[in-house]
């Protein structure tokens, strides 16, 4: 369980204030809903509220790191009160879990179709696609890209177990397009999906560091072409080419 600071672990108490005033404009930019009989369903309103903790969580952890980020700057931010977000959440660590695993299943689904409108084309162009889609989605969220390749190093346990989770299944979607290839069997080795991307979150992390987030859709070609050169040069067994387009 991650230290919350002066936010307490466990269920808020029974004092804990009502919904606050919506925050000045400058506070948070999250949209409020609406005062008075709005008469929309609790499960939507619970919905609702869930969604901006979660964008909540990403942006202030981006900002001030998953260590300094407390409830209250979730709350703060997303425009709720602290007793809705323990209506929510068990504690800050619950709410980052969540936040991670949303953002990962939508990048897995923008590549899976990304690669699925090019199922007829070679390898070499549904590598580019793949690399160019992730780069332009983390560039397009930076806030997530942040949080899900930076702070989830330092978020604890559980977040390493997630983004461990997160690697292995990102792992068979870069290897089955190469092993796909005639005589693949002949000159891949195991490791190497592991070792491409490995590579490629380094980069990416390295890049983010250093506050260039917004140009990372410009590695596309330098990260397609060393997965190319990780992939298919091998002196011993000389890859095939397959027939398709591109």
């Amino acid at each position: 369980m991650s230290d919350l600071g002066e936010d307490p672990a466990t269920d808020p108490p029974a004092d804990a204030p009502a919904d606050p005033p919506p925050p000045p404009p400058s506070a948070a930019g999250a949209q409020q809903l609406p005062k008075g009989r709005h008469g929309l369903s609790r499960a939507f309103i619970a919905s609702n509220q869930r969604e901006r903790l979660l964008d909540a969580i990403a942006n202030v952890v981006a900002d001030k790191g998953y260590a300094g980020t407390r409830v209250a700057d979730i709350t703060d931010y997303a425009g709720v009160s602290r007793k809705t977000f323990y209506e929510l959440f068990t504690d800050k660590e619950e709410c980052f879990l969540a936040a991670f695993d949303a953002i990962n299943k939508l990048l897995m689904d923008r590549m899976a179709s990304a690669l699925t409108d090019l199922s007829d084309s070679n390898w070499r162009v549904r590598v580019r696609a793949l690399l160019g889609e992730f780069l332009r989605f983390l560039a397009a969220e930076p806030a997530f890209a942040r949080m899900c390749i930076v702070e989830v190093l330092g978020s604890g346990s559980a977040g390493l177990a997630r983004r461990d989770a997160a690697i292995e299944a990102f792992v068979p979607i870069v290897d089955s397009i190469p092993r796909s290839q005639p005589g693949a069997e002949q000159w891949l080795a195991p490791l190497t999906p592991v070792f491409v991307t490995g590579g490629i979150l380094e980069v990416i992390y390295a890049a983010i560091r250093r506050g260039e987030i917004a140009t990372l859709p410009e590695l596309e070609d330098d990260l397609t072409r060393l997965a190319f050169r990780t992939y298919r040069e091998d002196p011993d067994h000389p890859p095939q080419e397959s027939s398709g387009t591109g």
